[in-house]
């Protein structure tokens, strides 16, 4: 029965609140942020919170030499010989569609024609499967997972994959060197856990009024993750120093943005 785009926009939000901090990765986090391997246990696992929620997803599969492009990896891209997403039918203005689930890549319910073609691959094969079959190779052959134990011991490799490289010189996602710097952005940062340190940015006209915030970029849902102050030193007759005191409230390193607003000019 095919549900509404807010319906499986609510679906994604609840799969996607499952998403691991990735220093920390407790279970029974979902390790989206790690997206080198581990869809099929990621699949399986987030149909299950959609069958509980009232709502009977399927699952598409695509095998093909696949890239995608993606901050939560060092060197900016994934290579996959396939990969596997749930699917749910939404009712459109044109008919019914078929939508993925997918916030490895996505950050919200997309079409199956826009998964597939981020994938880098024209030629790529897609096959539909229920829900019940926990992983299938590309000649067919399939298994299930009842019981959820191949899922839960799935999940476990990759939290603990994520887990190590957010220990490793690279950090925790998302990796500034696959970023763009967007406008209103002045700095990138890191802090580690429970730490408090302060940045400083020189060289702003005095006669400006700027607004700074430190944004998160390090997603961990649960709580709130970083505080800050500012302060202003007036460098000269016409220009001022700010700085700006940021404290981690995690027990988990995150990175951030350090945005300003120019309030006037």
């Amino acid at each position: 029965m095919a549900i509404t785009l807010q319906r499986a926009r609510d679906l994604f939000n609840l799969v996607n609140r499952q998403l691991c901090c990735p220093a920390s990765a407790p279970s029974p986090c979902i390790p989206f942020l790690y997206p080198d391997d581990g869809c099929w246990g990621r699949a399986h696992e987030m149909c299950r919170l959609i069958i509980a929620d009232g709502v009977s997803p399927r699952k598409v599969w695509i095998y093909g030499n696949l890239r995608v492009d993606t901050s939560n990896n060092p060197s900016c891209y994934v290579r996959w010989g396939w990969h596997v997403a749930p699917t749910v039918p939404v009712s459109t203005s044109s008919g019914t569609r078929t939508f993925v689930i997918d916030p490895s890549l996505f950050d919200g319910p997309v079409e199956q024609s826009t998964w597939v073609g981020v994938q880098g691959d024209s030629s790529a094969t897609t096959v539909s499967t229920d829900a019940s079959v926990f992983y299938r190779s590309y000649s067919g052959s399939v298994q299930h997972d009842p019981t959820y134990s191949q899922t839960k011991a799935v999940l476990t490799t990759y939290r603990n994959r994520l887990k190590l490289r957010s220990a490793s010189s690279s950090g925790p996602p998302p990796y500034f060197n696959c970023l763009t710097k967007p406008s209103g952005t002045q700095w990138y940062g890191t802090i580690g856990p429970s730490k408090t340190v302060r940045w400083f940015t020189h060289s702003w006209p005095a006669a400006w009024h700027v607004f700074w915030t430190i944004m998160p970029s390090t997603p961990c849902p649960g709580g709130p993750q970083l505080s800050w102050t500012v302060q202003v030193e007036r460098a000269s007759a016409t220009m001022c120093t700010y700085w700006i005191t940021v404290r981690n409230l995690t027990s988990d390193p995150v990175k951030f943005e350090g945005r300003y607003d120019i309030l006037k000019r």
